[in-house]
């Protein structure tokens, strides 16, 4: 059931009236309240999407791609042209061959993104731990499933709200700063760049001289150790670093053990024991076959 509202004059239709958060994003970027409609309006009701043509602001936009459009003519040119475009990380298990292809386009200066649950946020910062290991380090993180309040709980840093639902209300096409937050729009929708929007695998056919880099960060909370990703490198205290390098340990167990990507690293901290226990079996390993050893010496003697 619908949620007819008037913003700005306009009758929307929406699936869900907004948050106390997202009304005063549009109080404060759009300068429009929202309020829910009278009955008896004959006005056309319009569709969430229509909401950012009303307002005039200049076009700027950041490119970003799948991983599986590394290899398109439109990631080619952007980075010839010496664009850093953002590349979403999978989010299941890849590959050797995946990977490495991820990291080219990270080394030719494209910028990781992590995708973001707000169902599981602790599987976000065991990827974003796995990926810094990896030399993935993102510096954003990308919520598919639209605005959520709570996101403004999550730790600090750049969050991409991808709002392709052209029934639900989307943040403002703004650079939204939320004390230490910052919430972009994105989209797979190119007819529409009013304002400043994330785009999606863009067409190759798209002007660069409105490009406009985000604010670039992500903070996340790892076993109660806090990881800051900035654009000059990752910021944690001494147990933070040994995470990341021990890490680099658990990722060849997945080839070994045949286990899926996610299930692995929501067990990464248990994994750590892991280690610890099958170190220390190799161990007593050795030392029994060192006893035996010394025993059949001395029977020979």
């Amino acid at each position: 059931m619908s949620v007819l509202l008037n913003i700005c004059g306009l009758l929307v239709a929406t699936e869900h009236f907004p948050d106390t958060t997202l009304q005063q994003f549009y109080q404060e970027y759009y300068h429009c309240t929202i309020q829910p409609a009278k009955t008896g309006l004959n006005s056309q009701v319009q569709s969430p999407e229509a909401v950012k043509q009303l307002f005039a602001h200049p076009e700027t936009w950041w490119p970003v791609f799948t991983a599986d459009q590394l290899q398109s003519e439109s990631f080619k040119q952007l980075i010839d042209k010496g664009v850093k475009p953002g590349v979403i990380l999978p989010d299941d298990y890849f590959s050797i061959v995946e990977y490495y292809k991820i990291k080219k386009a990270v080394n030719e200066g494209a910028i990781p993104i992590a995708l973001f649950q707000m169902q599981h946020p602790k599987y976000f910062a065991s990827k974003a731990t796995f990926s810094t290991a990896l030399g993935l380090r993102p510096l954003a993180a990308l919520i598919e499933t639209g605005w959520d309040e709570n996101l403004i709980a999550q730790p600090a840093g750049n969050y991409i709200i991808q709002s392709d639902d052209p029934n639900n209300l989307s943040i403002p096409a703004r650079k939204v700063q939320h004390h230490q937050h910052y919430f972009y729009q994105a989209t797979t929708n190119t007819s529409q760049t009013t304002g400043y929007q994330i785009l999606i695998n863009p067409p190759a056919d798209m002007p660069i001289t409105n490009i406009e880099y985000p604010q670039l960060g992500i903070s996340w909370n790892f076993n109660k150790i806090k990881y800051t990703s900035t654009p000059a490198g990752v910021e944690t205290n001494i147990f933070g670093y040994f995470m990341i390098a021990t890490s680099t340990i658990v990722i060849p167990l997945d080839y070994l053990l045949s286990f899926h990507f996610p299930s692995l690293l929501s067990s990464f901290g248990s994994s750590i024991s892991w280690i610890s226990l099958l170190l220390g079996g190799i161990l007593l390993l050795l030392l029994n076959i060192a006893i035996i050893r010394r025993r059949r010496i001395n029977a020979r003697n």
